[in-house]
């Protein structure tokens, strides 16, 4: 199990896939295709979430995620890809002498493998002729004589193929890059790594948030919830998952945060887990006043002029000054140049934009407060590093021949600093009383040098400092290195069937709902719902069940929907239990007359597999049995023992009226657009009112009328 799809998480996915194991991939965000991603303000905004020490605003699984604290924050990517969909994609490597201070214990043949399959696999290209930026840029030094270098980034400057076989458009030169490509033209990680993983049958699995992770014998547990399933509306139990191996790899906050749970609930983790936080000396500032126009606001990319180029083209390199950095020039998207320009009080022609790297000390926290992770670092923007580097940005500023402009929040007295590369928190050491994870990336149990055979952190997180670059192509490096270590480590993995591929869902339609009642080991098959059973106990179950098309479901009402959700019941476990590979099927003709059938494998905590087989009895018998007959699931649960399945007992469950009108609120249409999700939804709802009025028609003829 994969938890993360970055450049760590899709890395080791597609090498592991590609060995022939059975991997799984979890991301809290959703699929950002080509052409959706935030075009306007507006959009931009429906599509970020500020993640507050006390509260959140926006959607968990928005595109553009804010860490924010007072004194520092950082921004990163949540969807498929990570932060690949709304980075600049630069692939540059770091000094040896960074890498040596970083990594001493990883230099080799095997981390120079890592750095070459990267790579090849993100296939960037080098942009040296073109946009206004690049020609103006060009002609101008840096205060000791510094010229302007093109970069290599990940971005196709003509029609082609990526590594994994996607089609990938020329870029446009709209300008947009970091903030989602429409072209498609950017090789992010939904272009390769993660297509050549599927390709070699891992599964991707989207809106799944892993929580905290428990250590089993044979093993790890992951408890998750379902982020776009609407599940909240009724409860927020977690379902609990097995994998033989988990590969954490959330990114710095991602991961720190899932071990941070973990060691809440019991994990052994080490006491340095959220020490060494670094934002990579990572700042954004501007230069305006140049003669001559930069071109370096976004454009629509419907209708770009080709005059702006990728988001970022090249850099200055720096750091053999006396402040050493790199500025890296940044075209200003087209959905936040409204926000700069205010911000600045500038119409912006003479503006371009700063990515600055200069490194930090790593003397960033992050800790878990309140169930929410939080970033500590006081005073980081008014320390001596950052006020020489303001004196040495204006300086730059004046040698290319315009005027520094800081970024507008440094203004305020405690001067706070976000970042795009939070690093940290996992670091990657020789002992877990100086470190977390050690340098086959598992995770030490506590203080000492023992790890978690079966536990590993690979992204940003596992960085014991700054690279003083941007980290993609090393972070994509050290996967491709811990890749291999896995395999070595583990040659017994479970190898997995056929490949399997991508499910189309053009008119998917689901619901969720919730049911109560009892399970009696005394009770007669189909028991009356009152009064109980002798020796009954509570049980209730929380669904979602999915249909991969509504219309066809309308064509067969008897077609299978998938379920998936938690089942509670002490008479079977002490913790919830979850249902996998669950079935439901709306209408089933059977010689008893029309049933609604239920069929639910559940799996315990402990290891233990459950049957639960249910049905509703849709008859028109005497008097007004409408109600009663759609809300009431007759239940019977068997229990695996060897090959046998046993009967635990009967019961009856029912859907409440509160959770009646909650369920009717999630039906919803799984589609690219909202007139298909209101055409899936309308499929579903002539296909069960249709069929109502069939078996019950003396009662809800007026309907129809």
């Amino acid at each position: 199990m994969v938890v993360g799809s970055g450049y760590g998480g899709a890395v080791v996915a597609a090498r592991l896939a590609q060995a022939g194991v059975d991997v799984a991939v979890l991301e809290r965000g959703r699929e950002w295709r080509v052409g959706s991603f935030p075009d306007s303000p507006t959009a931009f905004a429906a599509a970020t979430s500020l993640v507050m020490p006390r509260a959140t605003v926006g959607r968990d699984d928005a595109l553009f995620r804010f860490q924010v604290d007072t004194h520092y924050s950082a921004l990163t990517g949540s969807g498929l890809g990570g932060t690949s969909l709304i980075n600049a994609g630069v692939v540059l490597r770091p000094t040896q002498a960074r890498l040596e201070a970083l990594f001493p214990s990883l230099l080799g043949a095997q981390l120079e493998r890592g750095y070459e399959r990267a790579f090849e696999a993100l296939s960037p290209s080098t942009l040296n002729e073109g946009p206004s930026r690049l020609k103006l840029l060009a002609t101008r030094t840096g205060p000791a004589g510094e010229r302007f270098t093109p970069v290599p980034v990940a971005i196709a400057l003509e029609r082609q193929r990526s590594s994994a076989g996607q089609q990938l458009e020329a870029c446009n030169a709209c300008g947009n890059c970091i903030t989602g490509c429409n072209v498609g033209a950017k090789g992010s990680l939904d272009r390769n790594y993660l297509p050549l993983a599927v390709q070699h049958g891992a599964e991707l699995f989207t809106g799944v948030e892993v929580r905290r992770l428990v250590e089993r014998d044979d093993g790890m547990g992951l408890l998750v919830s379902l982020q776009t399933l609407e599940r909240e509306r009724f409860e927020t139990t977690e379902l609990f998952i097995t994998a033989d191996v988990v590969v954490l790899a959330g990114g710095s906050l991602g991961s720190t945060e899932v071990l941070w749970r973990s060691r809440e609930g019991g994990l052994p983790v080490s006491s340095q887990l959220g020490q060494r936080f670094s934002g990579n000396g990572t700042v954004l500032a501007f230069t305006e006043g140049l003669d001559e126009a930069p071109h370096a606001m976004g454009e629509a990319w419907h209708e770009a002029s080709g005059r702006v180029g990728p988001s970022l083209i090249g850099m200055f390199d720096l750091r053999a000054t006396a402040q050493p950095m790199v500025l890296q020039d940044t075209a200003i998207p087209r959905v936040l140049a409204p926000f700069v320009r205010a911000a600045l009080a500038t119409r912006g022609k003479s503006l371009v934009g700063w990515s600055v790297t200069s490194g930090d000390d790593a003397g960033g926290r992050l800790t878990l407060e309140r169930e929410r992770l939080q970033i500590h670092w006081n005073g980081a923007g008014r320390n001596q590093h950052h006020r020489n580097l303001d004196r040495a940005l204006a300086a730059f500023s004046r040698a290319i021949g315009g005027k520094h402009r800081r970024n507008p929040a440094s203004l305020l007295p405690w001067k706070p600093l976000i970042t795009t590369h939070p690093l940290g928190g996992c670091a990657l050491g020789t002992h877990g009383s100086t470190a977390v994870v050690d340098s086959d990336h598992r995770v030490y149990r506590g203080d000492t040098r023992e790890v978690h055979q079966r536990l590993y952190v690979c992204d940003g997180s596992v960085f014991p400092g700054a690279p003083a670059t941007n980290p993609l192509w090393t972070i994509s490096a050290l996967a491709e290195r811990c890749a291999e270590r896995l395999l070595d480590a583990h040659p017994a993995l479970s190898k997995k069937g056929a490949a399997t591929r991508h499910v189309d869902r053009p008119d998917g339609v689901r619901f969720t709902e919730r049911m109560t009642g009892w399970l009696s080991p005394l009770a007669a098959p189909r028991p009356s719902p009152k009064p109980v059973a002798p020796g009954a106990v509570p049980l209730s179950f929380l669904l979602t069940v999915e249909w991969p098309s509504a219309r066809g479901l309308e064509a067969d009402p008897s077609v299978a929907a998938a379920s998936v959700g938690t089942l509670r019941c002490p008479l079977l476990s002490s913790e919830p239990l979850t249902v996998t590979g669950g079935r439901f099927q709306l209408f089933v003709d059977t010689p008893e007359g029309t049933q609604m059938k239920h069929e639910l494998r559940l799996c315990a905590r402990d290891g233990s597999e459950f049957l639960l087989e249910g049905h509703k009895e849709i008859v028109d018998d005497p008097g007004p049995d409408l109600w009663h007959d759609t809300r009431t699931l007759f239940i019977r649960v068997t229990r695996r023992e060897g090959a046998e399945w046993v009967v635990v007992g009967h019961g009856v469950v029912q859907t409440g009226v509160r959770d009646l009108t909650r369920q009717v609120q999630t039906i919803r249409g799984i589609t690219d657009s909202s007139s298909d999700d209101f055409k899936a939804r309308g499929a579903f709802l002539r296909t069960f009112l249709g069929r109502v009025h069939r078996e019950y028609d003396g009662l809800i003829s007026p309907l129809f009328r």
